[in-house]
């Protein structure tokens, strides 16, 4: 997809510079993944989304505004962000949807920018511009939100979506400013009351997306960079996450790769940790979860935005679903895959046919 084209697309959109920041910035004449054998599939007449045999799509929530992310509250309800119009305009909401098929009810709304939302002992959290906000509910209704944390390191694009460990602390992620490497690109954890805030792992452009497996190893998607210095675009990536680990960037890129244009050389490269799976320059992976065994990767704007599957073990990856607009974020609910889409206002759930 060329840049022009992109831009057309997004200008569109309702004045999303944020992610037209982050695709431009990225973006190159577009190829496919390589992929492994494809598996066969066929169209769901009911949903227009093309999916591998074995599998099925419904419309489980429609009428929202260009929504970012989803949650599972402690009451059982979806839980969503959306911009609820431009990037800047301050009029981003959180919205629950009580049951499948529910109109959505706004539950907090003036918020900047939201990105992302969680859960954590009881109280919601969510990543607005460069701040993570707590908002607690008190007798049913929701307090003002509260900021945990503000000022994150920022490069202008989006600080990606916030989630809730295995482990009970708070995951969320700083994008990588060039003018200062060293003290950004994070991902971070915290308590939920804010202690214990630690950089967990390093070297991430933007680690927009994570899950965690049924092992409890956790996963993020990254948001390569444009051009750097002439040298670029650089790919997407799937990244297995420890502590303490170091992703190269911008120093490298890819399989140990060495940005020049960045100052990388072959003494930094040879000690960063390599990705499972890259993507094309300007797929903008931001979604992710783990799904009947594999990790199922949201290209936003790949050509065409769709649904990725990659094998955990051996990094393979092969087609899964197509037919979104601009799917956004993915939610995995015991045996059932939810699809937020973006520009389509909408979530599927993907599950297993019966029979």
């Amino acid at each position: 997809m060329r840049i022009a084209r992109i831009g057309k697309e997004l200008t569109r959109l309702a004045g999303w510079t944020i992610w037209l920041a982050v695709v431009v910035a990225c973006a190159a004449q577009s190829t496919l993944v390589p992929l492994a054998s494809l598996p066969s599939t066929r169209l769901d007449q009911s949903t227009g989304l093309t999916l591998p045999d074995g599998y099925r799509s419904e419309v489980e929530v429609t009428g929202l505004n260009l929504p970012t992310h989803i949650a599972v509250g402690p009451d059982g309800a979806w839980y969503l962000t959306q911009l609820n119009g431009g990037e800047n305009e301050g009029r981003g909401q959180v919205v629950r949807v009580k049951t499948p098929g529910a109109d959505p009810e706004v539950v907090l709304d003036g918020l900047f920018k939201p990105t992302g939302l969680t859960w954590a002992g009881g109280a919601l959290y969510i990543m607005s511009g460069t701040s993570v906000l707590v908002s607690h509910l008190n007798d049913s209704r929701f307090e003002p939100p509260t900021v945990l944390f503000k000022d994150l390191p920022f490069n202008g694009r989006s600080e990606g979506q916030i989630f809730t460990g295995p482990d009970g602390l708070l995951y969320f992620e700083s994008t990588g400013n060039e003018g200062k490497p060293r003290d950004s690109g994070f991902i971070y954890t915290a308590r939920p009351d804010g202690s214990e805030f630690k950089v967990y792992a390093r070297g991430l452009k933007n680690a927009y997306a994570m899950a965690w497996d049924a092992r409890g190893k956790l996963y993020a998607t990254e948001i390569g960079d444009g051009i750097i210095q002439d040298v670029g675009p650089f790919p997407e990536e799937l990244n297995i996450i420890h502590r303490g680990g170091d992703y190269g960037w911008p120093y490298c890129y890819g399989n140990q790769q060495e940005n020049h244009g960045a100052g990388g050389n072959r003494n930094i490269c040879a000690d960063t940790d390599v990705p499972l799976a890259t993507f094309p320059p300007g797929t903008t992976p931001t979604g992710l979860a783990y799904f009947d065994g594999s990790l199922i990767v949201a290209l936003w704007n790949g050509d065409p935005p769709r649904l990725l599957r990659v094998d955990p073990n051996s990094g393979q990856v092969s087609e899964f679903a197509s037919g979104f607009k601009h799917p956004i974020a993915l939610l995995a609910v015991q045996d059932r895959l939810l699809v937020v889409d973006m520009e389509g206002g909408v979530v599927y759930q993907i599950s297993k046919a019966a029979g």
